[in-house]
C-alpha cells in the first residue's frame, strides 16, 4: 500500500519525473539518438548521469512505466525500512524499550520526511545508492574482501557517492578506498568501451553544464551554491562559494574522520554525505537522506547517550545536551516534513521573498546541515553492562 500511496503525497508534477526522464533518455539512446540530447517535453530536462547510468538503469526501460514505479517505489521503501530499523532499534534497546513499536514510528515519520517522501514521488535512485554505500560499511567491518565495490558502483552511476572514497582515505581503510576506485574506473572504462561517443560527450561537456540540471537558484537546491546564488546573485556567488565549500570540505571531512577515530561510525558517515551535499553545485531536497541519520543521531542523544567532550557541548549538562538534541532533532524533522521552505518562494522556487525572514526560511536546510557539520557530535560508547542489546547488536549505529 505505500508503495502505491506515498509518492501521491507530492504535487502532481513530481510523480515519477524523474523516472519517465530515464525511460524517455534510454528508449531515445536505443533508438539510437544520441543520449544526452534528450528532452522530456518542453521541461528542458534530460539524462544528466555518466553513461554506465544508462546501462545500469535501462531494465527501467521495458515493460509499462506504471509497474516499473512500483517496482522502484519498493525496492526504495524496503531500503527505508531496512536502514532505519537498524539505526532505530539499538537506540530503542538503550532507552529501555522494545523496537518493534519506535521502528515503526520512526519509519513512518522517514518515509515522510522531504528527501525520501520526493524520492519516492519522482521516482529517483537516491536510496538505492545509499544502500550501497551502507553495505560497503558493513562489508569492511566483517572484512569482506569486495567492499568498496558498492561504493564505487554508486559514483560510476552517480558521482556524488565519490565522497565516501575520501572518507575511506581518511580513515585508513586504504583496501576498500583502492577497491571503490578501482570499481569506479573499471566500471567507467567499460562504459567507455560500449558507449565510446556518449562517455566523451558526458565526461568533456554533458558534466560541466549546469543548466542542463536546472536553475541553481532554485528553492529546492539547498546547497551552499544554492543559498549563496539565491542572496547574492550567480555573479557575485561563485567565488564566495569556492572559498566556502573549501572550507565546509575540510571541517566537514575532518569531523567525520575524528568521529570514526572516536567510535561513532554512524555520525562520521552523516556527516561526510552533510558535506557532500553541501558542496555540490546542485543538491535538490530529494538529494538530503543524510539528514535521516542525523535526527536518529539527535535522537539517541535526547534519550540520554553520552557524548564525547566537544564544543559546545561540553559545557552543557546531560539534560540539557538531551533537551537540545531533541528540540533539534524535531526543527529538523518538522521542516523537512512540512515543506517549509517553499512557505518562502513564488513561481515555483525561482521568485524569492527576500529579507532577513524570508532568506533564513527558504535556506533552512542548507543552515540546518552547516550546523550539523560543524556540531554534530560522536557520542560515547554505552557499556556493554548498560547496554541490554550490546554495542554489537547493530553494525552502524551502536558504534
Amino acid at each position: 500500500m505505500a508503495c502505491l500511496v506515498l509518492p501521491r503525497l507530492g504535487r502532481p508534477s513530481w510523480r515519477f519525473f524523474d523516472l519517465l526522464v530515464y525511460r524517455g533518455a534510454i528508449q531515445w539512446w536505443v533508438s539510437g539518438e544520441p543520449l544526452y540530447s534528450f528532452s522530456r517535453g518542453d521541461t528542458g530536462y534530460g539524462f544528466t548521469y555518466p553513461p554506465l547510468a544508462g546501462l545500469v538503469l535501462s531494465p527501467l526501460a521495458l515493460g509499462s512505466w506504471r509497474v516499473q514505479a512500483v517496482l522502484l517505489t519498493a525496492a526504495s521503501v524496503a531500503v527505508v525500512v531496512v536502514t532505519t530499523a537498524r539505526f532505530v532499534a539499538p537506540v530503542a534497546r538503550r532507552a529501555g524499550w522494545r523496537p518493534a513499536v519506535p521502528v515503526t514510528l520512526a519509519v513512518f515519520v522517514v518515509l515522510l520526511m522531504a528527501p525520501v517522501r520526493e524520492t519516492l514521488a519522482y521516482g529517483q535512485i537516491n536510496l538505492l545508492l545509499v544502500a550501497l554505500v551502507l553495505a560497503d560499511v558493513v562489508a569492511v567491518r566483517r572484512g569482506w574482501r569486495w567492499a568498496g565495490a558498492g561504493i564505487g558502483l554508486a559514483a560510476a552511476i552517480k558521482l556524488t557517492p565519490a565522497i565516501f572514497v575520501l572518507y575511506f582515505l581518511l580513515t585508513r581503510r586504504w583496501r576498500p578506498a583502492a577497491v571503490a576506485i578501482g570499481t569506479f574506473l573499471a566500471l567507467t572504462v567499460t562504459a567507455f568501451a560500449i558507449a565510446p561517443h556518449a562517455s566523451l560527450q558526458y565526461w568533456t561537456r554533458t558534466l560541466w553544464d549546469s543548466s542542463r540540471i536546472g536553475h541553481v537558484d532554485k528553492t529546492s537546491n539547498q546547497s551552499l551554491l544554492g543559498m549563496l546564488t539565491r542572496i547574492a546573485g550567480p555573479a557575485s556567488a561563485q567565488l564566495l562559494w569556492l572559498v566556502l565549500a573549501a572550507a565546509v570540505l575540510a571541517v566537514g571531512m575532518w569531523r567525520a574522520r575524528r568521529a570514526f577515530g572516536q567510535g561513532d561510525e554512524l555520525v562520521g558517515l552523516t556527516l561526510t554525505g552533510l558535506t557532500a551535499a553541501l558542496v555540490t553545485p546542485i543538491s535538490w531536497t530529494h538529494h538530503l537522506y543524510w539528514l535521516v541519520p542525523a535526527v536518529i543521531v539527535l535522537g539517541d542523544m535526547a534519550t540520554g547517550r553520552p557524548v564525547l567532550p566537544a564544543w559546545p557541548w561540553s559545557g552543557l549538562s546531560r539534560r540539557r545536551t538531551a533537551m537540545v538534541a531533541g528540540l533539534t532533532a524535531i526543527a529538523i524533522t518538522a521542516a523537512c516534513c512540512s515543506e517549509f521552505i517553499w512557505f518562502f518562494q513564488r513561481d515555483e522556487g525561482l521568485t524569492h521573498v527576500g529579507g532577513v525572514f524570508g532568506t533564513l526560511g527558504e535556506n533552512t536546510l542548507v543552515l540546518f546541515m552547516v550546523g550539523l557539520v560543524v556540531l554534530l557530535p560522536a557520542r560515547a560508547r554505552v557499556p556493554a553492562a548498560a547496554d541490554p542489546a550490546g554495542d554489537h547488536a547493530a553494525t552502524l549505529a551502536a558504534d
